[in-house]
């Protein structure tokens, strides 16, 4: 175990259950969520916001055309399945807190049979957004980061391939 895991398992014991590759996820998170956060909104002098708002204003004016890679799809797949079962609600959704101004919007993202390449990548990023409020704010750290590996590691994957859409600042 590093220095770093010895500390982080005194102060929070589940720490020490979890596998490398689930800390790595975690731990990797925030830092591509940086850099999509400046790509996606931090342009043209602004300081990076990527709220729900701004995300939707920055998928939005992405020039056409745009097409997810398999990553995304993969992505939008999982998180379908982990928040709806057969278009019904999970408690993984009510825990999620999506704003009601964004829940449309992400249900259709991710369950709509046909729905276009923008409004997925719209969807996953709220997600996303989420989990990193979720991550940030302390609600994963309650219960020790316990099973969210694959959270973190779709989570990743969107940003992966979204921050490719905009060009460094």
């Amino acid at each position: 175990m590093t220095d770093f895991d010895q500390r982080l398992a005194v102060i929070m014991p589940a720490w020490k259950e979890l596998k490398t590759e689930e800390k790595e996820e975690i731990l990797y998170f925030p830092v591509l969520w940086s850099i999509f956060e400046l790509r996606a909104t931090g342009r043209n002098g602004q300081q990076p916001n990527a709220n729900p708002r701004a995300i939707c204003k920055a998928v939005a004016d992405l020039p056409a055309p745009l097409v997810l890679n398999d990553e995304l799809l993969d992505a939008r797949k999982y998180f379908a399945g982990w928040y709806f079962d057969n278009g019904t609600e999970t408690t993984a959704w009510t825990a999620l807190r999506v704003d009601s101004a964004f829940k449309a919007r992400v249900k259709c993202g991710l369950s709509a049979k046909e729905v276009d390449d923008r409004k997925i990548l719209t969807a996953l990023l709220l997600v996303v957004n989420r989990l990193r409020n979720n991550l940030l704010h302390g609600t994963k750290a309650r219960y020790g980061f316990i099973g969210q590996y694959k959270n973190f590691h779709h989570a990743s994957k969107v940003l992966n391939g979204a921050i490719m859409f905009w060009p460094p600042p």
